[in-house]
């Protein structure tokens, strides 16, 4: 073959097994700790399941993404469709076009739960992402491998090409050569494995980056998800963690034999550094050592993750003291969607001279961090600035959009009805008002006081789009509402409950509405494709449907950033659709 080559499908067919794989995060066997135990124990990253999802959790998830692997391929037959129309129309190119139609159409046939459980890939499979040095391996448990090389086996028949076979001992493998590096598709004890590895790598090597031989030391032995799980209330559904420190090093000078091969293969020079460099680059990934995330509750109605950014302990004390409470911050009042943040000016002024006073006594000498040595006195310059009071009586605000209606994403336009409510968080809020009071005699005219008493607006600007606009004010905050239930919603938000500690982000949305909205932009803006073609009337009504499908599996989705002891933590949580 000369246009059309089995490189195209391998590409497919890993993005079909990720994509399940995405699925997979819910739940794994219950033996299935034993993936760790070839995911080697100095890995810079892993991500695994290791525990079955709840029964229940399982029967409601599994239809959604039979739907959402459909939907996906309905979006493919449609690129396909016009991958075969430029194919024909070559010289030639008709027998390379039936092969492309068929062995896609293969491919296609694995995108349904039935497809990729007759691969051997089942809801109860095990799954881990890590690394190999840098290099990601994916390894996921199989119900029976030979269904799994049968299915591959199909796609190859169908493509009229095999992929080269190697073998490392005694155990074989399929592989993509893609110049210096391979990409290996493995079933080994039960497992699938795909990964790349520099095409340098001996037989040695490559029996340990596809598990025939096992680490000396594992993540199973180390234990270390386990403390994770353990120090941060993660459960075993999902749990994984990037070290900083361990990538750092890497580039400075600590690099093993595999990522040595790695940079030649790729062309990579890492930067020669020299001690006082080393030193400062790793003094700078002590800041932030690591990440970790998982999930810390999972059943039938509602799945909570986070993910925690650890943080050295002194800059996190800082960073703890800048959120600031705000009414109805981090709370969720329902309707379409609220976001707000909430922020203490001069905390963050303190934070921000604490950490020149620190580069300043010990300056940064290596050249890699001149720059930012260098702002050292553009930001002493910055806080010498003066600045209006108000400014550090700022302290956030929350936005809360309960409906709107007749967006026009494409076009730009206003809403043509809006039913939403905003807080402005200030102390001393009257007197910002009379400050701008004396600006604007509309505003001086509604004679706001700060009792929580709702004032209506009469505003030209805002007729079009809401029938009514209320304002209240109290002491520390100036609320405005407009649309349905503007006069009582104004008020209310002024004496919400704000929460402790409190976040210094929170977002909660209608995530099947908002993901509906998104799809109907889809559908009817004029989209393009990556080489800025206008894209297919189809194309974009299937990738409008694959967000409806997507969207309709939650009922609700928030996210709360917080600056704690710990570092900075970004809890999510999904709330399913019945």
């Amino acid at each position: 073959m000369n246009r059309f080559s089995m490189n195209t499908f391998l590409g497919r067919v890993v993005a079909v097994v990720s994509l399940f794989s995405v699925s997979t995060l819910y739940a794994a066997s219950g033996n299935s700790s034993d993936v760790l135990k070839y995911i080697p124990a100095d890995t810079p990253y892993a991500f695994a399941s290791t525990e079955a999802m709840p029964d229940k959790l399982a029967d409601k998830l599994e239809p959604k993404m039979d739907e959402i692997l459909k939907a996906y391929q309905r979006v493919l037959r449609h690129v396909m469709a016009e991958q075969l129309v430029k194919m024909s129309s070559e010289e030639g190119g008709a027998e390379d076009a039936e092969q492309f139609r068929a062995a896609t159409e293969e491919l296609l046939n694995l995108m349904s739960l039935e497809g990729v459980r007759g691969a051997g890939i089942d809801s109860d499979s095990a799954f881990a992402l890590y690394g190999n040095g840098l290099l990601p391996v994916m390894r996921i448990e199989l119900t029976d491998p030979d269904l799994f090389d049968a299915a591959l086996e199909r796609v190859e028949e169908k493509a009229g090409e095999a992929l080269p076979i190697g073998e490392t001992d005694g155990e074989a493998y399929k592989y993509i050569s893609a110049g210096a590096l391979n990409l290996i598709i493995a079933t080994v004890d039960e497992q699938l494995v795909v990964t790349a590895v520099p095409a340098s790598y001996d037989e040695s090597q490559v029996a340990l980056a596809i598990g025939v031989k096992q680490p000396r030391r594992s993540l199973k032995k180390s234990k270390s998800l386990r403390s994770i799980q353990k120090e941060y209330g993660y459960s075993a559904y999902f749990t994984g963690f990037v070290d900083h420190k361990r990538i750092a090093e890497t580039f400075t000078g600590g690099a093993s034999d595999m990522d040595r091969q790695l940079f030649a293969a790729i062309e990579f020079q890492p930067p020669e550094l020299t001690d006082t460099c080393t030193a400062e680059v790793m003094q700078m990934a002590d800041v932030a050592p690591r990440m970790v995330f998982g999930y810390t509750t999972v059943s039938a109605d509602v799945i909570e993750s986070s993910m925690i950014v650890e943080v050295r302990e002194d800059i996190a004390a800082g960073l703890a003291s800048i959120p600031a409470v705000v009414p109805g911050l981090g709370t969720d009042p329902g309707g379409f969607m609220s976001i707000g943040f909430g922020l203490d000016p001069l905390a963050l002024r303190k934070f921000y001279e604490v950490q020149l006073d620190a580069m300043e006594a010990d300056p940064y000498e290596c050249e890699l961090f001149a720059d930012l040595q260098a702002g050292v006195a553009s930001g002493r310059e910055a806080l010498n600035q003066p600045i209006p009071p108000v400014v550090y009586s700022f302290r956030g605000f929350v936005a809360n959009i309960v409906n709107i209606d007749g967006v026009d994403f494409d076009k730009g336009t206003l809403p043509e009805s809006l039913d939403a409510s905003l807080l402005v968080a200030v102390e001393n809020a009257e007197s910002l008002i009379a400050m701008v009071a004396m600006m604007d005699p509309q505003i001086a005219a509604l004679n706001l006081l700060p009792d929580g008493k709702p004032v209506k607006l009469e505003l030209a600007q805002l007729a079009g789009i809401a029938d009514e606009a209320f304002a209240a004010l109290s002491n520390n905050a100036l609320a405005v509402s407009l649309g349905e239930g503007a006069e009582s919603n104004s008020a209310d938000m002024l004496v919400a409950d704000g929460v402790e500690p409190a976040p210094f982000m929170s977002m909660n949305m209608d995530a099947a509405r908002y993901y509906a909205m998104i799809g109907e932009s889809m559908a009817s803006e004029s989209m393009e494709t990556d080489g800025g073609e206008p894209m297919p009337k189809a194309v974009s009504k299937a990738l409008s449907d694959l967000m409806v499908v997507s969207g309709s599996m939650y009922e609700r989705m928030s996210v709360d950033v917080r600056f704690t002891g710990r570092g900075v933590e970004i809890d999510g949580r999904m709330l399913l659709s019945e």
